[in-house]
């Protein structure tokens, strides 16, 4: 049995109201974060589906083209930057901001995923791939990265391994580092209709242990300002909320106060471009 699920799910706007057949994996428990995207990372069109909503490598790299422009847009990323995105999944967005960077490191959950990055990443020259075993980043020593970005993937986390990843940025984050997180925003008329559309539809039905939660302003700016980040924002780019803040530098006071901006995303580019 598979079931229709329809949300923003990895596309962004352009996916947002897509209906697509999907594994209940009713199965698994929401925090079988492994299990779940090994198994809907079956084969690579299954992954790449699972990742964009397309199912072919031209429609996976235009899909990622709002993402890499809000990166480079809101968080500066630049050529003097080692670069981390947690739940990197098949390299959607690391194939295209890999050339921003200094280096690129992706981490992932899933093997099934990271196989499928390793097939499309591994001839760029800076580009890491690192799974991930467990809730967090052991894997990485503190003050390794200058960005840490998490993107399409925070929806799909219990509230409380949000909290912790957030933790773990400020942690492998050097002084003047940079996090940006989004997630649908549950304010948005946008973000509120998926979410309506999908109380309505899985009324009765069990819900999917992948299934999209939604986030709010307050909560995205909650986490990063009691991990300690200063300069937090959230800017809104419906149907997205986006989180951005810095890690302070030494010997400087962190101004947590939290900020709200809303603005509008930069232009769409051509079909096929990065």
């Amino acid at each position: 049995m598979s079931l229709f699920f329809s949300s923003y799910v990895w596309g962004y706007a352009t996916q947002a109201l897509t209906h697509r057949l999907y594994p209940p994996l009713t199965d698994l428990r929401r925090r079988q974060y492994a299990q779940a995207w090994d198994l809907l990372a079956s084969s690579r069109e299954e992954a790449y589906a699972a990742a964009s909503g397309q199912r072919d490598e031209a429609g996976l790299r235009h899909s990622a083209g709002n993402a890499v422009r809000n990166l480079v847009d809101l968080v500066s990323v630049n050529q003097k930057d080692d670069v981390l995105e947690i739940g990197c999944g098949v390299g959607r967005i690391g194939r295209e901001l890999a050339p921003f960077c200094s280096t690129w490191t992706g981490a992932d959950t899933s093997s099934n995923m990271l196989g499928y990055a390793s097939d499309r990443l591994g001839s760029i020259g800076n580009v890491r791939l690192v799974q991930l075993h467990a809730v967090g980043l052991p894997e990485f020593e503190a003050s390794s990265f200058d960005v840490v970005y998490m993107t399409n993937m925070l929806m799909h986390l219990d509230e409380m391994d949000r909290w912790y990843y957030v933790q773990e940025a400020y942690r492998i984050l050097r002084a003047g580092g940079r996090i940006f997180i989004d997630n649908i925003g549950l304010e948005s008329d946008a973000g509120w209709s998926m979410f309506a559309n999908d109380a309505q539809r899985f009324r009765c039905l069990e819900r999917p242990p992948y299934m999209p939660r939604f986030s709010t302003a307050a909560e995205l700016a909650a986490y990063a300002t009691r991990a300690g980040f200063e300069h937090v924002q959230c800017h809104h780019r419906p149907p997205l909320v986006i989180l951005t803040s810095v890690k302070p530098r030494l010997g400087k006071e962190n101004d947590s106060s939290p900020a709200y901006a809303s603005d509008s995303l930069p232009p769409e580019p051509a079909r096929g471009a990065a």
